[in-house]
């Protein structure tokens, strides 16, 4: 029941490239504890398919050009109905992992839990100075990596 969704996993490198080079427009996110509260905020808009609003929450922290955050979220919303039809209807979510590199990196996993499986989200975010800034959004539906 595994879906195929290197497109969306290409996409998402290219624009975290692309982000990183306009790491300075970015708003403040000054703690660890901001970067957790935004992340839970843009997964329960996940959760509800309210996809914009999700990425909208990420936008003040997220140097992508509109044009390029509109072509992600076209993207996720054309998978949507593939993973509805797959793993059913989505029921709840529930934050599984943090990872961080040093104090420049944290990432968060959540599991976004249907009737008949699950997949992830992992939201990535970057310190390269003062500020935390989002540093990339992809979501998966192979598990292996959140086993330990």
């Amino acid at each position: 029941m595994k879906l195929q969704l290197s497109v969306f996993f290409s996409l998402f490198m290219f624009l975290t490239m692309f982000a990183m080079t306009e790491v300075v427009n970015a708003k403040n996110l000054s703690s660890p504890n901001d970067t957790k509260a935004l992340a839970d905020e843009m997964v329960s808009h996940y959760i509800n398919k309210e996809f914009t609003e999700g990425m909208a929450a990420a936008k003040p922290h997220w140097p992508l050009p509109q044009v390029e955050l509109d072509n992600l979220i076209k993207t996720i919303e054309k998978q949507r109905p593939i993973v509805d039809k797959h793993f059913g209807q989505a029921v709840d979510s529930e934050l599984v992992h943090e990872q961080k590199i040093g104090d420049s990196f944290l990432r968060y996993y959540y599991l976004h839990k249907f009737k008949n499986h699950a997949i992830y989200w992992k939201i990535t975010f970057y310190k390269p100075e003062a500020n935390w800034v989002v540093n990339g959004v992809s979501f998966k539906d192979n598990l292996d990596i959140l086993y330990k």
